[in-house]
C-alpha cells in the first residue's frame, strides 16, 4: 500500500541503485530492471535471484546481456518505489498491502516467491527468562518478555526489547505481536524498555548483540550477519512453514503498473515462479551452510503459480 502518489505524466522519480548485478565477462551492459527490496538484497538471495536470470534469458533468447539493479528499501518504502515510478518491481511481506497496491494501480502483478521465517532471538545469558523449550507460543513469550520488561525497567540494567521502527515488514511483524497480547509499547507514555533504532536489518541485530536487547530478524538475515553476533544471542522461536504461523514471513514479487521494461519485468517473474528457476533457488540458497528461505507454496487447486 503506497502511501505518495505522483500525477501520471510525472517523470519516475530517481532513486540510486544499492547495487547492480551482471554476469561474467559483462561490466558495463545497461540497467534493465530495478527491484527495490531489504533483507534478501543483503542475505544476497535478490543477486543470485538475478544472475540466474539474466543467465536464463541471453541463453534461451539470444539477446545481450544486461545488469538487474537491487534498491535497499523496507516493504513501506518499496510502495511507494512503485508508486514513484522508481522500480519496476518490488520484494515485500505483507499481503494485505500488496493487495490494496494492486487495488491503488501502482502494481498489476503479485506472485508468492519465497517464504522466510521470523524469529524471536535476545541475549544467551537470557535476563528475561524466557523459555527456551520451543514448546512456548510467541505470544507466550511475548507476555513473558514484557511482564520482563516492565519489572525491571527502573533497574540499572533493565531488560529491553529493540525495535527497527522503521515501518518495514519486522516492525509491521513485531507491532501486530506486542497487539495481540494487549500492549503499544511505543504509545504515550512511551515505554523506556522499548528501544527504537531505526536502521536496516543488519545493523539492526548487531546494535541488539552488543546492548543485549531482545529482537525480532526474519531467519535470511540471522545467517548472513557476522558470526559474533550470533554468538551473542540465541534464538528463543522460529517460524515454520505452516501458513497459520504468525511467525511465517510470505515473500512476494509485485510488477509496477508503470514499469517501462514490463515485459522483462513479467518474463522475470515467471522464471522466479519457475520450478527449475527461482524456486529452484529459493529452496537451495545457503548462509553459513544453513538453507534461508522455503519455496513459495503451491496454490491451492494448481500446480504452480500463475498471474493474478
Amino acid at each position: 500500500m503506497a502511501s505518495i502518489f505522483l500525477k501520471p505524466n510525472h517523470p519516475p522519480h530517481y532513486i540510486e541503485a544499492t547495487e547492480a548485478y551482471r554476469i561474467a565477462p559483462d561490466t558495463d551492459s545497461p540497467i534493465k530492471l530495478r527491484i527495490a527490496s531489504g533483507g534478501a538484497g543483503q542475505s544476497g538471495l535478490i543477486r543470485t535471484f538475478a544472475e540466474g536470470f539474466i543467465k536464463h534469458h541471453v541463453k534461451t533468447t539470444g539477446a545481450a546481456p544486461f545488469a538487474i539493479a537491487w534498491m535497499a528499501s523496507d516493504t513501506t518504502m518499496s510502495f511507494n518505489s512503485l508508486a514513484l515510478k522508481a522500480v519496476d518491481m518490488s520484494i515485500t511481506y505483507h499481503p494485505v498491502a500488496e493487495k490494496t497496491a494492486i487495488q491503488q494501480g501502482i502494481a498489476d502483478r503479485r506472485e508468492y516467491i519465497w517464504q522466510d521465517h521470523w524469529m524471536l532471538v535476545g541475549p544467551r545469558s537470557n535476563p528475561a527468562n524466557l523459555s527456551t523449550t520451543g514448546s512456548a507460543s510467541i505470544y507466550d513469550l511475548f507476555t513473558q518478555l514484557f511482564r520482563a520488561c516492565i519489572e525491571t525497567q527502573n533497574a540499572k540494567t533493565p531488560i529491553r526489547f529493540l525495535s527497527r521502527y522503521d515501518k518495514s515488514a519486522a516492525n509491521i511483524k513485531e507491532s501486530n505481536l506486542w497487539t495481540a497480547i494487549g500492549q503499544t509499547p511505543w504509545s504515550y507514555p512511551h515505554s523506556s524498555w522499548y528501544h527504537t533504532y531505526v536502521d536496516f536489518p543488519f545493523r539492526a541485530l548487531e546494535v541488539a548483540a552488543l546492548l543485549g536487547e531482545y529482537s525480532l530478524v526474519d531467519k535470511g538475515t540471522w545467517w548472513s550477519v557476522e558470526p559474533w553476533i550470533r554468538e551473542k544471542l540465541m534464538v528463543f522461536k522460529l517460524g515454520g512453514d505452516d501458513e497459520d504461523d504468525p511467525l511465517l514471513n510470505p515473500a512476494h514479487a509485485l510488477v509496477s503498473s508503470k514499469s517501462d521494461n514490463k515485459e522483462l519485468a513479467h518474463e522475470f517473474v515467471d522464471w522466479l515462479t519457475s520450478e527449475d528457476g527461482g524456486q529452484e533457488v529459493a529452496r537451495t540458497f545457503t548462509k553459513n551452510g544453513v538453507v534461508l528461505y522455503s519455496a513459495a507454496p503451491p496454490r491451492k487447486g494448481l500446480l504452480s503459480n500463475s498471474k493474478l
